[in-house]
């Protein structure tokens, strides 16, 4: 198989074993993976397969995202089985409810709770992110025997910088003239379904492979959690745009800061998480998210912003109207599609985004 259909087979199963490492899943997104690549488990970012849920329903109001329901469709259903799932709390209420709900159901699992600090500018960040991810590093060890020394922790450190780097150069490809976006991102959250240095060798792989053709049409920045379903994306290049990059959880902002690789490891990987871009799950004492889309856009040269929320995520809809009345004052023309992760670009979002598409002339 290519690089691309082997990412593709990890995006579309990322719960699929492959070796012996025990599966560890771990929902978006600010968490140290390092601790987990550290103890030789297999760090698993899911961003949810999508599919009907039925059995997930029975655990969660319907103004739950689908994106926390059809990861634990997957679970209840029986096509997951991890050896553990990780929730970090800063992402929504969702996420950090959902952890009581794993371990009652599956109480002989490995199950933590990483407290991302809400605010990473406030004088206890440091002091607070660092114990939580000593008391992760106690868990682990003790759940899988496994010691996680310092020299293992800085080994994780460059297996996980150098699978960022890879992500990294996969998705600046968006902004060397056209190239069609769905199969980046789908390699990319293929990537995600196990971080470490083999799938930072097949993101090189495919990037190396792209094919750029030359810019054309008008150039779109994608903000918000997730670009799926992917489906749109290919409406918007067919109408004569193109994606450059991307405001992302599952993109960009994943993938954006490296941590330390000298000196203390849990300091480095403090400090990598406190450097974050702003986000919609984080809220920084200084840093306004809005201001930071903005730059990043007129970084791109993108001409206008597409906005592709999941049904149901607050924390992006708490963030949308500054940031849209940001780009209206940066003169940047913005869509917002809200959709769930299991519905396909029927006519009236195809209709939207082909007017949108136009209107930019």
């Amino acid at each position: 198989m290519t690089a691309y259909e082997q990412l593709a087979a990890l995006a579309n199963e990322p719960y699929r074993k492959a070796d012996d490492r025990p599966l560890i899943a771990v929902f978006p997104m600010w968490f140290p993976y390092e601790i987990l690549v550290a103890a030789g488990l297999r760090a698993s970012e899911w961003w949810a397969v999508p599919k009907p849920t039925t059995l997930a329903d029975a655990h969660y109001p319907p103004f739950v995202c689908s994106l926390v329901k059809c990861n634990f469709e997957a679970l209840l259903d029986g096509a997951a089985a991890p050896d553990g799932m990780v929730f970090p709390s800063a992402t929504c209420d969702s996420i950090q409810n959902s952890a009581g709900l794993f371990r009652r159901l599956f109480p002989t699992k490995f199950s933590a709770y990483f407290r991302m600090s809400q605010n990473p500018e406030s004088a206890g960040a440091a002091t607070f992110v660092r114990d939580e991810m000593t008391r992760i590093v106690h868990q682990v060890r003790a759940f899988f025997h496994q010691p996680v020394t310092d020299a293992d922790l800085c080994e994780a450190i460059a297996a996980v910088n150098a699978w960022r780097r890879a992500a990294r150069r996969l998705l600046a490809k968006l902004g060397e003239g056209r190239v069609a976006a769905a199969p980046v991102y789908t390699a990319l959250k293929g990537a995600l379904a196990d971080i470490g240095r083999p799938t930072a060798r097949l993101l090189e792989e495919y990037a190396g492979s792209l094919a750029v053709a030359p810019a054309a049409g008008r150039k779109v920045m994608l903000v918000g959690m997730t670009p799926e379903p992917t489906d749109a994306l290919a409406v918007m290049e067919a109408a004569g745009a193109c994606v450059v990059g991307d405001d992302l959880g599952l993109g960009w902002r994943t993938v954006a800061v490296d941590a330390g690789e000298t000196g203390d490891p849990l300091a480095a990987l403090t400090q990598r998480l406190l450097q974050s871009p702003p986000c919609s799950s984080l809220h920084f004492a200084t840093k306004r998210r809005s201001d930071a889309v903005v730059a990043r856009a007129r970084a791109l040269h993108a001409d206008a912003v597409v906005f592709t929320r999941v049904k149901f995520c607050d924390p992006e809809a708490f963030d949308y109207p500054n940031i849209k009345k940001a780009l209206d004052l940066a003169g940047l023309p913005s869509l917002l599609l809200e959709r769930e992760l299991t519905t396909a670009a029927e006519g009236a979002v195809a209709t939207r985004v082909e007017a949108f598409v136009e209107q930019l002339g």
